[in-house]
């Protein structure tokens, strides 16, 4: 099949591929702070690697992928160091003119990874106003924890499995990221720490007092990278049932 990095090809190479029978993968994450032991790409590198693994194991479609959208939006997080964070209306606006040139280049297949919650809306809307009055181009955008049922999640985590609120830099990206990318974890810096209240509402402007100093918002209790490994396999399974589903059926 050939590489399937979109940047590692040629306009002719690209030009000839059969697009009927492609799908193009936009990996989408940020550079936003993951406490004291995670890498500020955390996002990004979970994205690409999804990416990365469904392009080498799809036997049913050319799976292209292209190069991650990585300064997104992270507003709340800049409150702490190292966060970069362009503005909504940028993202959206990034989102509409990359997907847009895509679809103009004859993909019609477009599934968007993304790894970064913050980031949803600004790529629905960017995704909406890309397609336009296109008949034809079809884009999946797939959050790739909305894709994991809480029966998995408690079978891979057991009782450590508390639920997603809070869950950043915490159980579950330390573990994926020991599968992913474990040199760049920096195991004797985890912290065990997490929100000492939960409110259903925000403050503004955002004040670091609301979070922990550690940048973790729940319990890194129980990680490990076996359980990185199982939550990735599953992912992957998801994301190939829906391109079946909606790409191929």
């Amino acid at each position: 099949m050939g590489t399937h990095n979109y940047v590692d090809l040629t306009g002719e190479e690209i030009d000839a591929l059969a697009r009927s029978n492609t799908v193009l993968l936009l990996p989408v994450g940020s550079i936003e702070q993951h406490g004291p032991h995670l890498p500020v790409d955390t996002d990004t590198l979970t994205a690409v690697h999804i990416a990365q693994k469904m392009a080498a194991t799809n036997a049913k479609m050319k799976l292209i992928i292209a190069p991650p959208l990585r300064y997104t939006y992270a507003k709340p997080s800049r409150v702490f160091a190292g966060t970069v964070s362009i503005d909504g209306q940028t993202l959206i606006k990034l989102a509409r003119d990359t997907m847009r040139c895509f679809i103009e280049l004859g993909f019609q297949k477009i599934l968007v990874i993304n790894a970064h919650m913050e980031n949803t809306d600004f790529l629905i809307e960017g995704i909406s106003l890309a397609l336009g009055k296109s008949g034809s181009a079809k884009i999946i955008l797939a959050n790739w924890w909305e894709l994991i049922d809480e029966n998995d999640l408690v079978e891979i985590f057991g009782p450590d499995w508390k639920g997603w609120v809070d869950e950043h830099a915490a159980l579950v990206e330390t573990s994926l990221m020991m599968y992913i990318a474990p040199e760049l974890v920096k195991t004797d810096k985890i912290v065990d720490d997490r929100r000492e209240s939960r409110f259903e509402f925000r403050i503004f402007p955002w004040d670091i007092a609301n979070y922990p100093a550690s940048g973790v918002f729940a319990s890194t209790q129980g990680f490990s990278r076996e359980k990185g490994e199982k939550l990735s396999e599953l992912i992957i399974q998801e994301i190939h049932r829906l391109i079946e589903v909606h790409f191929i059926s």
